[in-house]
């Protein structure tokens, strides 16, 4: 009995310690990492941790939030190793990579960066049958920090940027961008450096191609964070949509990530903790490179286009939207920036968010500066923080670049993002918000998805489920009714409108009757005065007798 007491106790020793152990995280991501590459075949190709690599901004939606697959790697014949041609004959290569026409063989492409966009080459791999995409590259021995020629950046410079985000190393790190049509991709893509690419390809090299000597493990999940989740709202302030999702009080969600209040740290008595807000929020202007439009020094008459869409002689630019001008949005979207940048409590920007929507977004007071002023003043900003963070980043009323609002456009570039509104979430395009659409119960709901089990904030707990996220957050303590977000019918919906021809008429009446009362009225008192005259005078003379004394006779 005490062998077998003994040998149990070994097992459940070992079967916790096995459940413990870090080799059985899932895929051994790196802290905060969306993305794992290794490969099994051949050993010396095996790395411990995930091999260096560049993840893709685009595709992977139709693979779902999380997943892994292990296939063998393929590579395309020489000439068409970049894989831009979108004449390549694809019977040809799949012929040569051994792939059958009928029921196929799943494989990993292998193919070479240069000549064409990223989203390109993976949509023409796509086409050919590819389940995931390894772009190699044949010049960078390492990932490079910045290069003038290429669209390859960090998405966080700190040459530029005053702040970091510490707390995960998403922010920075690289991203292969969209090139703007990125949406039809549906399988992984990365890129990798020189070393390794050159070693993936002396093994290929060294066999037939064909024959699956190397195999490769993608994998990629959502990054969970004990502690912080970070929003990045790419749009414009004059985007409706946006409007309407601001306006709709998502800024409640927001303030319930911020654990400051209830401690009693305000940005006034300097006692704001950073760290106590667990959403850290950034919205990111959608703007357009005025000098690749031609707009740089042609901003001066007011005829011209670029006069009324661009700031700081021409560089950044907007469409005119609403009535609003174009360079009217463009300073909307740097006075958010220099808020986000002088303020670290998000309730600062939070109260002139809901303010400017609520008062200022309409066309007459968007650019007034008596409704900014009131904004600022509502949200405790002083005017000349915000006037001197417009002059010392660059004046948009001169022909100077503007720091913040090429950093903006920088990053539109690094991170491929052209559509207003987008939302990602740790860095990562939402799926929940790209498919539900931006509404503030699938962005509760993509926020609380972020954290590890049993660290959420207690609005998710609280309110992630229910129908109305928005009145669930608002009540002190936060609880769900079962009548949160049910829908009211309305009675008055899908009528012709003829009540309100009713009603008309039903008018029309009551004027009727009135103008009919009174000629009745006034036929039976001219009745009862006639009667009157004639029994005084004898049918001769009109006597004293009164109108008024008619309609007071006992008679009347």
């Amino acid at each position: 009995m005490k062998s077998f007491l003994r040998a149990y106790s070994v097992a459940v020793a070992f079967i916790a310690a096995f459940a413990s152990a870090p080799c059985c995280e899932a895929r051994h991501f790196l802290a905060n990492q969306s993305s794992y590459l290794n490969f099994h075949i051949p050993a010396q190709l095996h790395h411990e941790n995930s091999w260096p690599h560049v993840p893709a901004s685009f595709g992977r939606s139709g693979q779902g939030p999380e997943g892994s697959i292990t296939l063998p790697v393929k590579m395309v014949h020489r000439k068409d190793q970049f894989l831009c041609n979108e004449d390549n004959n694809a019977v040809a290569i799949l012929e040569k990579l051994h792939i059958p026409a009928d029921s196929g063989a799943p494989f990993i492409l292998l193919v070479e960066r240069g000549q064409c966009t990223y989203v390109k080459k993976v949509r023409n791999a796509q086409k050919l049958g590819a389940a995931a995409v390894l772009i190699g590259d044949p010049k960078n021995n390492h990932l490079p920090f910045e290069t003038t020629e290429d669209i390859l950046f960090l998405d966080s410079d700190p040459r530029h940027n005053t702040t970091q985000e510490n707390h995960t190393e998403h922010e920075n790190s690289y991203r292969l961008a969209d090139d703007g049509s990125g949406e039809d991709i549906s399988i992984p893509s990365m890129m990798i450096g020189k070393k390794e690419y050159e070693s993936i390809r002396a093994v290929i090299d060294a066999g037939a191609n064909e024959t699956g000597i190397v195999v490769a493990e993608i994998s990629w999940h959502v990054p969970k964070f004990d502690s912080k989740v970070v929003m990045e709202l790419w749009s414009s302030p004059a985007d409706w949509h946006v409007k309407q999702f601001l306006a709709s009080n998502f800024s409640t969600i927001a303030r319930s990530f911020d654990l400051n209040e209830m401690h009693g740290n305000t940005h006034e008595n300097e006692s704001y903790n950073e760290d106590m807000n667990l959403m850290r929020f950034k919205e990111r202007p959608i703007l357009l490179d005025g000098i690749a439009l031609g707009c740089l020094g042609n901003t001066k008459a007011p005829d011209e286009p670029c006069y009324h869409l661009c700031t700081n002689g021409g560089r950044y630019c907007h469409a005119s939207h609403h009535g609003n001008l174009g360079r009217d949005i463009v300073k909307e979207s740097l006075r958010r920036l220099c808020i986000d940048k002088h303020y670290k409590s998000a309730k600062v920007y939070w109260d002139y968010i809901d303010h400017f929507n609520n008062f200022c977004w309409e066309t007459d007071f968007f650019a007034a500066e008596k409704c900014i002023d009131d904004a600022f003043k509502h949200s405790n900003i002083e005017k000349s923080i915000i006037e001197s963070c417009f002059s010392d980043s660059g004046n948009p009323d001169e022909d100077e670049a503007n720091a913040l609002l090429q950093d903006s456009l920088d990053m539109i570039k690094k991170r491929g993002v052209y559509k207003s509104p987008t939302v990602m979430i740790n860095h990562e395009p939402s799926m929940i918000l790209n498919f539900e659409g931006l509404s503030p119960r699938p962005a509760l709901y993509a926020l609380c998805q972020t954290f590890s089990y049993g660290k959420k904030p207690h609005v998710c707990y609280a309110c992630e489920t229910c129908g109305d996220p928005i009145a669930c957050a608002n009540r002190s303590p936060m609880k769900c009714l079962a009548s949160d977000g049910q829908e009211k019918e309305d009675k008055n919906a899908h009528k012709d409108h003829s009540h309100h021809k009713g009603k008309k008429k039903k008018g029309r009446h009551v004027l009727h009757g009135f103008f009919w009362l009174l000629v009745i009225g006034g036929s039976v008192g001219g009745f009862i005065y006639y009667k009157k005259y004639m029994e005084e005078n004898g049918g001769d003379g009109l006597g004293r007798y009164t109108l008024q004394d008619a309609f007071l006779s006992d008679t009347s």
